[in-house]
């Protein structure tokens, strides 16, 4: 609860001392893999959809947190029963999909009017699962994810198109902790400022 309230205040105190305020609706294509033992590391496509907003200092820093809906589809190796024999289930299914709610809070630098570049952290906490990996109905995936985002963004009046690589930075294994899984991202997308 602390840390929401410390966090609450210094976006309160960014905001109030901000030179300019922008937000609006974002959308983007995302392709998702995992890397670990028993998961297939190949890029799958999924979306995200969601809003920002971008607090300008100055010329050209800005802050930009977003909070977005994101949908991650992976896929179970061939492998998996090798490193999770006595847990995991032998009829399980091939394909994974999981739903984030996630919160980049992201440094932008406007270069000019045209070319911004944007990196930071990014939380995300699980909301739905569809994975069937391990016995007795147990959960195979953590709730949280805490991620690395960095990207650019070509604007046009209003407009922005963006290419973004985030890259998971914790375990989000919860079957044992012999192995580890770390997703990455690769998305492409539209932002409309709307004010």
């Amino acid at each position: 609860m602390k840390y929401t309230l410390v966090c609450t205040a210094l976006l309160l105190s960014f905001v109030a001392n901000a030179q300019s305020f922008h937000f609006g609706p974002k959308l983007a294509l995302s392709y998702s893999a995992l890397k670990g033992e028993g998961m297939k590391n190949k890029y799958s496509a999924g979306f995200e959809a969601g809003a920002f907003a971008e607090v300008g200092f100055g010329k050209h820093w800005a802050i930009q947190p977003e909070l977005l809906y994101t949908w991650n589809p992976y896929k179970k190796g061939d492998d998996f029963l090798t490193y999770y024999n006595n847990s995991g289930r032998s009829a399980a299914g091939t394909n994974i999909n999981l739903a984030y709610i996630s919160v980049p809070v992201l440094a932008r630098y406007n270069l000019n009017k045209v070319l911004s570049f944007m990196a930071g952290p990014q939380f995300g906490y699980r909301v739905y699962e569809d994975e069937d990996l391990i016995k007795e109905g147990k959960k195979a995936f953590n709730t949280t994810e805490i991620s690395a985002a960095a990207g650019a963004q070509v604007n046009l009046g209003t407009v922005g198109f963006y290419a973004r690589y985030v890259k998971g930075l914790n375990d989000i294994n919860n079957v044992d902790d012999r192995y580890t899984w770390k997703s990455s991202h690769i998305q492409v997308g539209i932002a409309v400022r709307i004010k």
